[in-house]
């Protein structure tokens, strides 16, 4: 019921707003008469043009502020409309004051004669009108490209003030997480250059003055200093150690001119070059002396020490005469000299008895006709005995074992990645410097082992 009232509800206040003027002029006791007059005429006529326009303007005020309470109106058309003039639509005033020229003025223009207006007067009225309304249209000639270059530029500006609050939002987020991800990332850090110096300290303080002159090279021993001083520096700090010092000394120990990268290069060329380079061969080979069990890793490091015979390594009934037999190929002496006796009732338990003892040498020369001398009796029984080594030390790596090791390696740098399925590798013979370089990382090996201490990871964080 209300909504049906107000339609004419209005009707009935605008006639009355109408009305109001003679009204007002009745209860000042003017004349009707005098209105009919042609200037009280036109000065009602203004005076109403003007309450029309004051409502006008009052209803667009009411929109505005409709606008303004509605909950869908978001804080950035609010703040746009505070920069209009009253809150109005752009433009709106401007319109509103032409309007009002126009319906007041044109009208005084065209009846100035009736209206008593002498030249003058119409002059003025005619310059006025003429001004608004070129002001006006010719304002609003030039309007629409002033107004889409200022939005082109608020949108910009805003675009703008948008991409920097997200980066900074963004470098807010990164250094938060950086903040929140320091303990971890110290810990590690930390954790690494320990490991890593810790094998440096073998390296250098034991193994090293053992091996010839320049096969560690002398930066190595400034990275252990530098490690060091890192490492005191950051347990002294604690959680408020920087990484940096860290990771420039972990770069030392682990770089080319660190001691297990340097040691590895110096061992690289006592072994078969495999897909990937020797150092995959040197790295695959002290992956697996790690994962042996002990009977076989001193089998393992004596083959690659090329250790004298010791016939503890083999456990009893290891060496069958069967595997003797078989072992004749790969001894040059022995398979010239017993190849064709190899088929005698006794002979095979016979030599190999004599093979693993004490003295084997004078009782092969003493029993076995043949030899030229004792000493290649000597030579033929060493060839023997490495034979009978090396097919135990191969029954010891298995392929899974060595390819379980080589699966590990895939996170190493590439040249100490061993190709995948690659066979077990034991060092061809040596010049003086691979051979001790091999027989120093056997002794690494050995005190890894005892350390419970992984040497997969450590070659896997070298960078040689």
């Amino acid at each position: 019921m209300p909504r049906l009232l107000h339609l004419p509800l209005a009707l009935l206040l605008s006639s009355l707003a109408l009305l109001a003027p003679f009204a007002l002029a009745h209860a000042m006791g003017l004349r009707i008469e005098a209105l009919a007059s042609a200037p009280a005429l036109v000065a009602l006529l203004v005076f109403g043009v003007g309450l029309g326009f004051a409502g006008f303007l009052w209803w667009l005020a009411a929109r505005c502020f409709a606008l303004l309470r509605d909950p869908a109106t978001t804080p950035a058309q609010m703040a746009a409309l505070h920069e209009l003039p009253l809150a109005l639509p752009e433009g709106t005033v401007r319109a509103l004051l032409a309007l009002i020229v126009g319906v007041v003025g044109l009208p005084l223009l065209l009846f100035s004669q009736s209206l008593g207006l002498n030249d003058a007067v119409a002059g003025y009225v005619n310059g006025i009108i003429a001004g608004v309304f070129g002001y006006y249209f010719g304002a609003r000639s030039t309007t629409p490209e002033a107004q889409a270059a200022r939005r082109l530029g608020e949108a910009l500006n805003a675009e703008l003030r948008a991409n920097e609050e997200l980066r900074a939002r963004e470098a807010a987020a990164r250094a938060e997480a950086a903040a929140a991800a320091h303990p971890a990332r110290l810990a590690e850090t930390l954790a690494r250059l320990e490991r890593q110096a810790g094998v440096a300290r073998i390296i250098l303080q034991r193994l090293a003055p053992a091996l010839p002159a320049g096969l560690i090279p002398r930066e190595a021993e400034t990275a252990l200093a530098a490690a060091e001083q890192a490492l005191a520096g950051a347990r002294s700090l604690g959680e408020a150690a920087e990484e940096a010092p860290l990771a420039a000394a972990l770069a030392g120990l682990t770089g080319a001119s660190g001691p297990l990268s340097a040691l590895l290069r110096a061992a690289a060329p006592a072994f078969p070059a495999l897909a990937g380079g020797p150092l995959g061969a040197v790295a695959l080979a002290l992956g697996i002396g790690w994962n042996l069990g002990a009977g076989a890793w001193r089998r393992f490091r004596a083959r690659l020490m090329e250790a004298p015979f010791d016939p503890a390594l083999f456990e009893p009934g290891a060496i069958t005469p069967e595997s003797a037999a078989l072992r004749l190929a790969d001894a040059p002496i022995f398979h010239r000299l017993f190849a064709a006796r190899a088929a005698e009732p006794g002979f095979l338990p016979a030599l190999l008895d004599a093979a693993l003892r004490e003295d084997a040498a004078q009782r092969l020369w003493a029993r076995f006709p043949g030899f030229a001398s004792p000493e290649e009796a000597r030579q033929g029984l060493e060839e023997f005995r490495a034979a009978l080594l090396a097919d135990a030390v191969a029954h010891d790596v298995t392929p899974e074992l060595a390819g379980r090791v080589a699966a590990a390696l895939q996170s190493a740098p590439p040249a100490l990645r061993p190709a995948p399925g690659a066979p077990p590798v034991l060092p061809a013979p040596p010049t003086p410097e691979s051979r001790a370089a091999v027989e120093a990382l056997a002794l690494l090996t050995a005190e890894l082992r005892e350390s419970h201490s992984d040497p997969l990871p450590l070659l896997a964080e070298l960078a040689p």
